[in-house]
């Protein structure tokens, strides 16, 4: 049975209130009553010399989501880690790519030198690690307006890796890359084998008409490519998800060559016209969200938000006790959250509130790396739920990447065994 979270308001809080009560009294023609939430609504004996007790319960608790939309994302995840907390996660992604030109001139003596993904970081998340990446090309055609999943996969049965093989290379978004003579901004840039890129110039040689059209190139000659990681699952508290920009001007495949002894390169660019997800799986058994989810009433201790996958809800199942004509001045609900300082895994910069059952937006929270917790603004919400807008003030939480990321969030509960614990500060005038 979910306990009823008792927290004490200090007296200056309600000096504050009276305060402004009586300004209220004095600059208004009605009556009006400053109250903290609960006020009207808990037994007289329980309130104090020094102020007033706040008494609700808040409801904690995950739920596990079954699909996430990953077309087209704002970033592409790529890795593997594991968290010692909410187990593994892993992520690579499929895209297309298209031709920098139409109609290449590839006449003369041609010799090719390498045939290389290079891929623009944004971000990482996690702890800087070496992981085995393959790339594979794509036996299925790909579609810019097709809605592609968390869980979405296509064939790719063609490596394009030498000798078949991965290659070990280590994920870190801060070292710069330098190519001949050029640095240039982080990174992560894959060698493939050469042959494909021999069949892509001698396809253009040809003349073939894939080469005179993108969407005939993408759908009946190169269809697109799948990036991932291989080999076994980091240890506990390592690996982590690049977060890459697929739609900068350097992420794109080249291939290297000389014409007639003379170094050129050509370019398969990744942009706004090529459809690209992401495919993300993630491993919770054996950790506390797994009994969190299939329990609910665990989530009293600490409950947790990750993105692609779990959310995070708050209830607040006595804040129908209100009294019905009332203004709510302020809501805010404080959030503290587990942030070791020796964990790789920091919890989400920012953090959004949905409603439950439509999901529409809240409002946004950033994370105090001060105290250690969001306070997110609660007071359209709840004078929604006062006066019959909304039939639960109830909310979901999520990263606000939360199709884009690979973060998580472990909160404390109500009943957690630290000291900070999750609140709600009200105030409203009755009338």
């Amino acid at each position: 049975m979910n306990k009823i979270t008792s927290i004490w308001w200090r007296k200056g809080y309600v000096l504050s209130a009276t305060f402004l009560f009586c300004v209220l009294v004095i600059t208004t023609s009605c009556k009006k009553d400053k109250n903290l939430l609960g006020g009207n609504v808990i037994d007289q004996n329980d309130l104090l010399n020094s102020g007033g007790i706040d008494t609700f319960a808040l409801k904690t608790y995950t739920i596990e989501r079954d699909s996430a939309v990953t077309s087209n994302p704002r970033y592409a995840l790529l890795g593997h880690y594991n968290d010692p907390e909410l187990g593994t996660f892993k992520s690579g992604f499929y895209t297309q790519v298209r031709l920098s030109g139409l109609n290449p001139d590839f006449s003369g003596s041609i010799s090719i030198d390498s045939f290389v993904l290079a891929l623009e970081y944004v971000s990482a998340y996690g702890k800087v690690s070496t992981h085995n990446f393959h790339v594979y090309e794509l036996d299925d055609i790909m579609y810019i307006d097709s809605t592609y999943y968390n869980f979405s996969t296509l064939s790719a049965s063609q490596s394009l890796m030498k000798l078949d093989n991965s290659v070990a290379l280590e994920m870190n978004p801060s070292t710069p890359t330098v190519v001949g003579d050029d640095t240039l901004k982080p990174q992560l840039r894959i060698q493939l084998d050469t042959m494909r890129a021999h069949d892509i110039i001698q396809g253009a040689i040809a003349g073939l008409p894939q080469f005179g059209n993108d969407d005939l190139f993408t759908t009946n000659f190169f269809k697109g490519i799948y990036v991932t990681t291989e080999g076994g699952t980091p240890s506990s508290g390592t690996g982590n998800i690049g977060y890459f920009n697929l739609y900068d001007q350097d992420s794109k495949m080249i291939i290297y060559y000389k014409q007639d002894g003379a170094s050129k390169f050509f370019d398969l660019r990744i942009n706004a016209d090529c459809a690209s997800f992401h495919n993300v799986s993630i491993n919770n058994s054996g950790k506390f969200v797994q009994q969190v989810i299939n329990d609910t009433i665990s989530g009293q201790k600490e409950f947790y938000a990750q993105a692609t996958k779990n959310l995070a809800v708050i209830d607040f199942p006595t804040l129908k006790n209100l009294p019905k004509n009332i203004v709510i001045h302020s809501a805010v609900l404080y959030l503290p959250v587990q942030n070791l300082p020796s964990s790789s895994f920091r919890p989400s910069s920012t953090i959004s509130a949905f409603k439950v059952g439509s999901f529409n937006f809240i409002s946004n929270a950033d994370f105090s790396s001060i105290s250690n917790e969001y306070a997110i603004d609660l007071r359209a919400h709840f004078q929604s739920f006062i006066t019959g807008g909304i039939v639960s003030p109830a909310i979901f939480l999520s990263p606000a990447a939360y199709s884009s990321s690979a973060e998580r969030i472990v909160f404390n509960g109500p009943q957690s065994a630290n000291k900070k614990k999750p609140k709600l500060v009200l105030t409203y005038t009755e009338f």
